[in-house]
């Protein structure tokens, strides 16, 4: 049964992997990600790491694809035709971001390989050990992770603002309105 559940939340998680950067709409994009954050996070349960699941549901899927779906909403996005020059070099740049990824999934498979002949790792799960090396050896890139997000936040909310801005003519013509009643 964990066989299936394992190979049934890996397929969902690479065809949404691939919807997102297939999709030509951002909002199916973000929520093509959301999808994929579930599927990581259901796979990590699987895998006995329950702190890490959850933690991955609450803060990407319930803060972070918020935001993203947020500014989506907010910025009128329109799809322009790119040019032949254009689809040439954005060719170029995924072929080269393919073979960077290629040769970081050998480099994977081959740390993978060497680390079957270790023993099992005494880290598994528990709450207090991860909470342990996350302050004491991890401590300078976990507050780094949170200055990046207080960063995300700050950027989110400016667009926001300036999304909902409006132009002088358009809030004088409302406060005339306003001011005939």
């Amino acid at each position: 049964m964990f066989s299936f559940f394992f190979y049934l939340f890996g397929a969902v998680l690479v065809l949404a992997s691939l919807a997102v950067i297939l999709a030509r709409n951002p909002l199916y994009n973000v929520l093509s990600l959301v999808v994929v954050i579930f599927s990581l996070s259901s796979l990590f349960m699987l895998l006995e790491a329950f702190f890490v699941g959850i933690i991955l549901l609450l803060v990407y899927a319930g803060a972070v694809l918020v935001f993203f779906l947020f500014v989506a909403m907010c910025l009128k996005l329109n799809s322009e035709t790119p040019t032949t020059i254009r689809k040439n070099r954005i060719r170029l740049l995924g072929w080269c971001a393919g073979a960077a990824f290629l040769s970081e999934l050998i480099f994977i498979i081959k740390s993978f390989l060497m680390t079957q002949t270790m023993g099992p790792s005494s880290i598994r799960g528990a709450i207090e050990i991860i909470g342990k090396i996350l302050f004491t050896e991890y401590l300078l890139p976990f507050e780094l992770t949170s200055l990046l997000l207080l960063i995300a936040v700050i950027g989110i909310v400016s667009l926001a603002k300036g999304a909902f801005k409006t132009d002088g003519n358009e809030s004088g013509d409302a406060k005339n309105m306003a001011g005939n009643r």
